[in-house]
């Protein structure tokens, strides 16, 4: 009986690598790994520096980037492949608190600011598998250890919620995916696998954001979170 446990248990192991191996292989999922991030700077990140909105490609999918005040500031996706996970300050928010990618070098630190309207578009219709998430060094310092504008660290009745929410053919879809963050002291610091079928049939993704450190202008913990393999199995 034993024997049949531990024979059950090893099948099911060397199946789910099997299976994670074919899935991020799977040319339909966003891995960013073709994002031209300079070689020569290999602890770096793309964001353009005029004021447009930028188009990400990989896999099947298109994730926005918009840039204003000449290149001040970037809402929704930022490729990066920074491994370090030390925080000072804002200009340390292109970092994953998990060190770096889920799998290759780059990864997606997507900053939500409520109105840019940024999105993650599908090239072809379909029903998204999931995602992985993380939280980035900013969100996590602030929840962790507090800040001047969040105020004191999180407490147990504290949360940061990610809502995930699909659209097709410009009308947006019923179901949502609700992720959280953190949830009390709880804080994620590893990638995490966020299942996505529900939204079913969809040809774009958003995000919105909501927690319990909210202000007059809307959330103080800080709204950034990190993406990787968007559509993996």
């Amino acid at each position: 009986m034993k024997k049949s446990i531990l024979f059950v248990a090893a099948l099911a192991m060397t199946f789910a690598a099997c299976q994670s191996n074919y899935d991020v292989e799977d040319k339909t999922v966003a891995t960013f790994e073709e994002a031209a991030i300079s070689p020569a700077a290999p602890q770096s990140y793309l964001a353009f520096n005029t004021d447009t909105t930028a188009y990400l490609e990989s896999g099947n999918f298109v994730a926005m980037q918009t840039v204003s005040y000449g290149g001040t500031y970037v809402a929704g996706a930022v490729v990066t492949n920074i491994t370090d996970t030390t925080f000072k300050d804002y200009q340390d928010a292109y970092k994953s608190i998990a060190g770096g990618a889920k799998g290759g070098k780059n990864y997606v630190v997507w900053y939500e600011d409520g109105f840019s309207g940024n999105a993650i578009k599908l090239k072809t219709p379909a029903v998204v598998p999931g995602m992985y998430v993380c939280n980035n060094t900013y969100a996590y310092s602030s929840m962790k250890y507090g800040d001047a504008i969040a105020g004191e660290p999180f407490g147990e009745d504290d949360y940061l919620l990610l809502h995930i929410g699909g659209a097709l053919d410009g009308k947006v879809v019923d179901t949502e995916v609700e992720f959280y963050l953190a949830k009390g002291k709880n804080i994620v610091t590893e990638w995490t696998y966020v299942d996505l079928k529900q939204l079913g049939t969809v040809d774009a993704i958003f995000f919105t954001m909501t927690g319990s450190r909210t202000g007059e202008w809307g959330l103080n913990t800080p709204t950034y979170f990190c993406i990787d393999n968007i559509g993996v199995k």
